[in-house]
């Protein structure tokens, strides 16, 4: 049976992680750079922490400010809670695969896992 989580659709696990994020967008009439960071991450994208106003479905760039990587995503859920500071919660997915992206091994999740 489905868990209300979206659990049974995820295709890697998560783990909790602090990274130091810059996030900006190119292309467009408003351009901006901001201070973010993690605070869940997967293999295909994460849960990340920031300032600036953004839209579901925009395109960002996001810079791992401990790896040196820079991944191209795309927002995928807004969160309506806030943090405090004011700081918003999005969830993104990474347009392309990102393996080494946030600097550490995923742990497995197997359909196997999931029953």
């Amino acid at each position: 049976m489905p868990e209300g989580n979206g659990a049974e659709t995820r295709r890697s696990g998560r783990v909790t992680l602090r990274v130091p994020l810059k996030i900006y967008e190119e292309g467009s009439n408003n351009p901006f750079l901001v201070e973010a960071y993690s605070v869940k991450v997967s293999l295909w994208g994460g849960l990340i922490a920031f300032g600036a106003t953004v839209d579901r479905d925009q395109k960002l760039f996001v810079f791992n400010q401990a790896t040196g990587e820079i991944a191209e995503s795309q927002v995928v859920y807004l969160r309506p809670m806030r943090l405090a500071g004011g700081l918003g919660l999005a969830a993104i997915k990474f347009l392309e695969p990102s393996p080494g992206f946030w600097g550490v091994v995923f742990p497995s999740c197997s359909r196997a896992q999931r029953t």
